[in-house]
This record gives structure tokens, sequence and C-alpha cells, in this order.
């Protein structure tokens, strides 16, 4: 796995440069690829996003394997959708809306599934709370999305969503890192030794118990 890490590192580090320098090239209207241009950037940006989130959905797997595996495979799909979208070109809006919608939540998921994970049971009301918010924020924003309601009847309480949405996912990632860091730091004041160091010294502490306990009975006997 730790192979798998370091191919997709070196995958994300590679199309976030090339996708930067072709913005940069854009921005002085070079177009390296012509017409494709923009496809291009968009495969690569793809390539760049989606590689952040798989190592982030990797690193669950040591945690959770189903939500790992879900998180990978949402964000795959994700990814091959968007890229796929983007250079056929399909006439179906339905097509592009359910990529959009996918891309949202595959993030979503792997950001919030990764806290929760590292939080575990702690702050869980407000974790409840913030995946509440975030739930109904996405679920607005499908329906708008597919038209099945107006954005202009539900213009503010949708940006009031989306701004509690992203305090919560903030607050939620830095009591996360927290929680990481107060376990880094009670590790460093333990020392981890293997299974069989362990009962090394358990049965060196029997031992010598049973040593003391027979120097006490003949000191006894000798008084």
């Amino acid at each position: 796995m730790e192979k798998v890490k370091k191919i997709v590192s070196i995958e994300t580090i590679i199309s976030t440069c090339v996708a930067s320098l072709l913005l940069i090239m854009l921005l002085f209207e070079l177009k390296l690829f012509g017409e494709s241009n923009g496809n291009v950037i968009i495969t690569f940006a793809s390539l760049a996003v989606g590689g952040f989130f798989t190592i982030n959905s990797l690193n669950m797997l040591d945690r959770n394997k189903i939500l790992g595996w879900t998180s990978l495979g949402l964000i795959v799909a994700s990814v091959f959708l968007i890229i796929l979208t983007s250079w056929v070109g399909f006439n179906s809006p339905i097509v592009n809306k359910v990529t959009i919608v996918l891309g949202l939540l595959s993030v979503l998921f792997s950001t919030i599934v990764s806290s929760g994970l590292e939080l575990g049971r702690t702050k869980l009301v407000l974790q409840i709370i913030v995946y509440a918010v975030v739930g109904i924020t996405c679920l607005i924003f499908s329906l708008i999305l597919f038209e099945a309601i107006s954005l202009a009847n539900f213009l503010i309480w949708f940006i009031m969503m989306i701004i509690l949405s992203v305090v919560g996912i903030v607050i939620l990632k830095v009591l996360a890192k927290k929680t990481v860091n107060d376990i880094i730091k009670q590790d460093k004041n333990m020392v981890k030794i293997s299974r069989e160091e362990y009962q090394m010294l358990v049965e060196k502490s029997a031992k010598y118990d049973e040593l003391m306990s027979k120097m006490r009975e003949n000191k006894e006997d000798v008084q």
C-alpha cells in the first residue's frame, strides 16, 4: 500500500505542476494544445485533485476498510466521469449534472469521513450537526441543479447553508488534527515494544516475584 501511495503522490505532484503551468500559459494567451487545451487542463486538474483525495482515502483503509474503499471508489468514478465528459462532450445535460453531483459528493464524503475517523466519538454531537448541515446543503444543490426547485426562492438559505457547511467542515478538520497531534504526543511519552518482548518482560517479572518471595520465606525461617 505504501508503494501505491508513493505512486499516487508523484502523479498528484506532476498533475498539479502541469495544470498550473498550462493555466499560467493561458493567462498569456498561449494554448500549447490548441483547441484541446481546455480539455487537457481539466484532465490534469482532475488528476491532481483526485490524487489528493485518493491519498486521503488510502489513509482511511487502516481505520475502516469499508469507508476507505467506498471513498476511493467515489473519487475514481468522479475523476473518470469528469475526464470522459470533458473529452467526449455528452450532449445530455443529465450526464453533466450527475458528474457534477458525484464529484461534489466524493470530495465531501472523503473530507468528512476522514475527519470522523480521526475524531472517533469525540465531539459526536458536533459531528452529527455538521454532517446534517452538509447533507442538507448537498440536497438543496442537487435539487437546484436538476431544476426541481428554483434558486431564486432558496438563494439566501442556500448561501447560508454553504457558509455553515464550510465553517463546520473547517472546525471538524481542525479538531481532527488536534486529536491526531494529541495522540502523537502521547505516543512520544510511551515506549513501544513487540509482543515477544512484552511476554519476556512478564515472564521475568514473574520469576523476580517468585525469587523475592522465596528470599522472604528463607529470611523468616532464619529468624
